[in-house]
């Protein structure tokens, strides 16, 4: 019957302590949480959820991870670096407050002339 045959182009085989393997377009990988450390604290339901998107593009949609077939082949030329979200907003906030330019430097002085940072004024309390 025309139509009835869906090729499934990716299938979790395997969950285990150490990872997750995969088959992808009729290829096996293996997914080692020390490499893929966003896989290992999803719940198990949610590692079977996986979708696949086409040329080696697959998704887990509820945990917002993709991931190719190239990066799943070769961990090692694709390292990953996770920072805690405060730690990732602190790095940017540093490096946004040491840029040094002739805006910056000419409102600071204007702002000082004025007498400096405006002090916070404290809210009134409703009671």
């Amino acid at each position: 019957m025309p139509g009835t045959h869906i090729k499934i182009e990716v299938k979790v085989k395997m969950l285990i302590p150490e990872g997750v393997y995969l088959v992808v377009e009729d290829k096996g990988y293996f997914a080692s949480f020390e490499d893929f450390p966003y896989l290992a604290s999803l719940p198990a339901s949610e590692v079977f959820d996986v979708e696949y998107c086409g040329h080696g593009h697959i998704r887990w949609d509820k945990a917002d991870i993709d991931l190719n077939t190239k990066i799943l082949a070769n961990p090692e030329n694709y390292p990953i670096i996770m920072h805690p979200v405060k730690t990732a907003a602190a790095q940017l906030g540093r490096k946004g407050g040491s840029v040094r330019s002739l805006r910056k430097s000419t409102a600071s002085r204007a702002n000082g002339a004025k007498g400096g940072r405006p002090k916070k004024k404290p809210e009134p309390s409703l009671t």
